[in-house]
């Protein structure tokens, strides 16, 4: 309770200082074509060169001196803008975007000031190159320095050596659960509907807790305030739409925009040849997904936002064996739905208030059976094809479903002090519903098994404050707390979270910054390790399965000159009480009985050092992120109690992004992607038991083995054709894995049999076999965008 005991003292002595500030400035930034606002706009004034950024809706506020000023706005990819202020006022500035017929690049990939927060906007994501033409968020963020790839297969990230499930993520503040389209390959995040994505894998804002690793904050765009325009893609994996415009100018606007893809119209034939007995096999894969965006501004100070999304997946496998006599299927459905209702109010000349309330469900039912067939053929006439008649005798299915459901609200104040310190404070609760699964098994014989875990509630919440001092125009303090609580009918929990960070800027393009912040999770996720599954189920913590908490140490060093930007950071992240689900080969009823099954109280550590590389010069630009870094774990149960190895411990991962503009029409993108291997199991022999029983493959210590690195280069080649009054044709070429190197998707062990000259078996011999997933996969797609 000490900080909140200064907290509130240095916050009272403040309130009550004497002001010499005269002037009070709210800013609003918005883009000069769309009308939207700009968030993380850099003001500045010219006298003590004191800075702030624009917050999500736009807005900024200062305190500044007596003596007639400038302010200064700046962002990438937009021309800077100057305003002289003489007094209290209210600037509604408009930043112009750069145009297409500036040949020269314009906007670096990536901020280099802060290795712990980095800012994607729609313009930098659709310079990396595409599978399909679909611009993925997540591998965006996978290129960052202290991010890596889970797998080839997967939209998931790992952070400075946390897991996947330690990543929170939020669509227009409301969190969501699962990220994935296409068995995880695709992220839900339809590129056309950004309008910013700040990532955090460090020094996290107060207002955020809930997870270990890492916070993505997505921003829907609000829509085009001054005029209707939309935009159509036509691409290899799917098709997409936006449209966009004001309901009411200035007042009101709507955005809609949707995706989907069409792997099931490929096949059609193929399936209707597996209903009547064809012995191969059909895959069908479909999904889509919806954005809406309303927005309404009742006041200049007052704005109300509306945002929905749904997304959801289906898939579909069928498989004959050779007599038709049996047929297995395989169907899942999987669906992310959420609805949040934000407000954003100016109070005064130095405050901020935003509101929410939010809805958020992610669900999945899966279908797994089979189905059992007489077959009888008969030929009516000798030069006639046989007639066969499947008649089917019996029937097994298995479903199972799970879900998590939340009703959440959240209140934040933000604002300035004096022209010198900055305060925020607010609040935050969710409900929580969960469903962690269901199973229930039938057979045409009627007999019946169900298997269904309690559903379970809980409420989760916290309250935070912050301060941020700018002591000079050098040095920046940044104090605050977040204190959370976790409740459920079995278990309490509830902690304090400090944050604290401190920069010091020796000049505009050189600084230096260190911070210590901790986290607490309460969520945790089951999940099937190292495997191709997405059948992801989310459970509460428990008396048994502790909330899982995080410190993390970072220091960080940047530096700009003539030919350079780089920057190095360090990290160092200890976790505690640790969960890890322990799946049992071969069993049927994944994740049931999961309280048994899941460990905790593990322990991990994390440690790296991080570098990133930047350099613009005429037509290109290029940069450069390079992590190595340690990753362990330790549990009493597993490796007879001794650290080992996670799985996703790769100690280089190095990615390398180059965009270069051959005209004012056409750039070409280039990423070369490498990492170390992941860690697995390497079998230390087989045991045969008896002459009766198969022999059964023995292992020694946990992830003491690692996958051939990894390594790839994407390519992609972009010509705009323009037209009159903004509209423009688009071909986008892309190329996945270039150069079709067979990367390791699994290894597994297996038996090899030694052959003479003339085919007979002499020996055979214990060996581990690898798949890969992904050759080079070439793509096109076509955009057209109208006004």
């Amino acid at each position: 309770m000490h900080f909140w005991k200064w907290f509130i003292i240095g916050a009272f002595w403040m309130i009550n200082e004497k002001s010499v500030y005269a002037q009070k400035v709210i800013v609003k930034v918005t883009e000069e074509r769309t009308g939207e606002p700009l968030s993380s706009v850099n003001l500045s004034d010219s006298i003590s060169n004191t800075h702030t950024l624009t917050n999500r809706y736009g807005h900024g506020s200062m305190i500044l001196g007596q003596t007639p000023n400038w302010i200064r706005a700046s962002l990438v990819g937009y021309e800077t803008t100057k305003i002289k202020i003489y007094g209290d006022t209210v600037l509604k500035i408009v930043l112009k975007p750069h145009t297409l017929q500036e040949v020269e690049v314009k906007a670096k990939y990536q901020n280099t000031e802060n290795i712990n927060q980095l800012s994607i906007s729609p313009t930098l994501l659709n310079n990396l190159p595409s599978l399909g033409g679909e611009k993925d968020l997540l591998k965006a963020i996978g290129v960052f320095a202290g991010v890596s790839m889970g797998s080839e297969l997967s939209s998931g990230i790992n952070v400075r050596g946390g897991t996947n499930d330690q990543n929170l993520f939020y669509l227009d503040g409301a969190p969501i659960y699962s990220t994935g389209h296409l068995f995880n390959f695709l992220s839900l995040f339809n590129a056309d509907a950004l309008q910013k994505v700040n990532f955090y894998k460090g020094d996290f804002p107060v207002e955020f807790g809930g997870r270990l690793s890492s916070v993505t904050d997505v921003m829907f765009r609000e829509g085009n305030k001054n005029s209707w325009e939309g935009k159509a893609e036509l691409g290899v994996v799917s098709s997409k739409f936006l449209i966009e415009g004001p309901i009411k100018k200035d007042k009101t606007s709507l955005l809609v925009a949707g995706r989907t893809a069409y792997f099931n119209l490929f096949n059609i034939g193929k399936k209707k040849a597996i209903e009547k007995g064809d012995p191969n096999g059909y895959l069908g894969y479909n999904f889509y997904d919806l954005n809406l965006k309303f927005n309404h501004t009742f006041h200049p100070n007052h704005k109300l936002f509306i945002s929905y999304y749904r997304g959801n997946d289906r898939y579909e496998s069928l498989q004959n064996d050779p007599f038709g006599t049996t047929r297995d299927h395989n169907r899942r459905n999987l669906t992310n739905q959420l609805f949040s209702l934000r407000t954003f109010h100016v109070l005064g000349s130095r405050w901020f208030l935003q509101t929410g309330a939010h809805f958020t469900r992610y669900h999945f039912n899966y279908d797994e059976g089979q189905t059992s067939y007489s077959v009888v053929s008969t030929r009516p006439q000798p030069w006639l094809e046989p007639e066969v008649t499947f008649t089917k005798i019996g029937e097994e299915n298995k479903s199972s479903t799970g879900k998590i459901s939340d009703i959440s609200a959240n209140v934040l104040v933000e604002g300035a002090i004096t022209s010198t310190i900055k305060a925020k404070i607010g609040g935050d609760i969710i409900k929580h519903t969960y469903t962690p699964i269901d199973y229930l098994q039938n057979n045409s014989q009627g007999d019946s098994l169900s298997l269904k875990e309690n559903d379970a509630k809980a409420l989760e919440g916290g309250i935070f404050a912050g301060l941020l001092f700018n002591l000079s125009p050098h040095f920046q303090l940044n104090i605050g707390s977040r204190f959370s609580y976790f409740v459920t009918n079995q278990a309490n929990y509830q902690g304090f979270e400090p944050r604290v960070s401190f920069s010091f800027r020796k000049s505009p393009n050189h600084q230096f910054s260190w911070g210590i912040t901790q986290m607490r999770q309460y969520n945790h996720a089951l999940l099937k390790s190292g495997e191709l599954v997405d059948k992801i189920t989310w459970v509460p913590s428990t008396p048994s399965i502790l909330p899982q908490r995080a410190w993390q140490y970072t220091a960080g060093w940047s530096h700009a000159n003539k030919l350079f930007k780089h920057s190095l950071g360090l990290f160092y992240k200890s976790m505690k009480d640790l969960s890890q689900y322990q799946y049992y080969y071969g069993d049927p009823y994944l994740y049931y009985n999961w309280q048994n099954n899941t460990l905790s109280k593990g322990q991990g550590k994390a440690y790296g050092i991080e570098m990133t590389l930047e350099k613009n010069y005429h037509r290109w630009d290029w940069s450069l992120n390079y992590t190595l870094s340690w990753n362990k774990r330790q549990f009493a149960e597993l490796n007879q109690g001794a650290w080992f190895n996670d799985l996703y411990d790769r100690r280089h991962v190095l990615n390398t992004t180059a965009l270069f503009k051959i005209n004012k029409t056409t750039q070409l993108s280039l990423l070369w992607v490498y990492y170390s291997g992941q860690r697995y199991n390497r079998p230390a022999g087989r045991i045969v038991s008896s002459p009766m029983v198969p022999d059964h493959v023995v292992y020694d210590n946990l992830n003491n083995g690692k996958y051939p690195d990894y390594h790839r280069l994407d390519v992609s080649l972009t010509k705009k054709y323009l037209l009159s009054r903004g509209r423009f044709w688009e071909l986008n070429f892309n190329l996945y894995n270039a150069y079709s190197r067979r990367n390791t998707y699994r290894l597994y062990p297996a038996i090899e049999t030694i052959r003479d000259a003339q085919n007979r078996p002499i020996e055979t011999r214990n060996v581990v076999k690898s798949t890969s997933v992904f050759p080079i996969l070439p793509s096109i797609s076509i955009i057209y965008k109208f006004r």
